[in-house]
């Protein structure tokens, strides 16, 4: 469902909204296409285990990752490090997977998640991602995936 709106996409983008507006005060726009990402793109994987077992995937242009940094590290840029902006991207990666997971699942059930996997241009976006929804910032891209059997099947069952 790479191309076409899943009935999350609404979801999925108010959450990405939300958390980019109130981490980095900036606007995020959805794109209507996935983007060509380079090898210098950075991204971050991270497994859902329990109720349900999927994956989350948060693949960014390096040069976003870097402006989203120096926003919220502001006049102490002096300490933004790659290591800084990894875990600028696993912290936006559990924070909006957590977000969703909040919103799709029954409200008295939680979940549990894996720890925050990093890697660059080799970690790019394949067909097995179910849902793939990208953005904009600032005319940088990112894009967040989702895969999973037991997880996507969420999708059509009521809440």
């Amino acid at each position: 469902m790479t191309g076409e709106k899943s009935a999350w996409s609404a979801i999925l983008e108010q959450v990405i909204s939300e958390i980019m507006e109130n981490t980095a005060f900036t606007e995020v726009i959805p794109a209507d296409r996935t983007p060509q990402y380079t090898p210098e793109t950075r991204g971050v994987s991270l497994l859902v285990h329990d109720p349900v077992q999927g994956e989350f995937k948060l693949v960014m242009e390096n040069s976003l990752l870097k402006h989203l940094t120096s926003i919220v590290y502001g006049s102490v840029s002096s300490v933004v490090t790659e290591q800084t902006e990894a875990d600028l991207l696993d912290e936006l990666l559990n924070t909006i997977a957590g977000r969703f997971l909040s919103a799709i699942l029954p409200v008295d059930k939680s979940f549990s998640l894996g720890i925050p996997e990093n890697s660059n241009g080799s970690l790019l976006l394949t067909d097995s991602y179910a849902i793939s929804r990208s953005f904009i910032i600032e005319g940088m891209y990112f894009t967040l995936a989702i895969r999973g059997e037991s997880l996507l099947a969420l999708e059509n069952r009521p809440r």
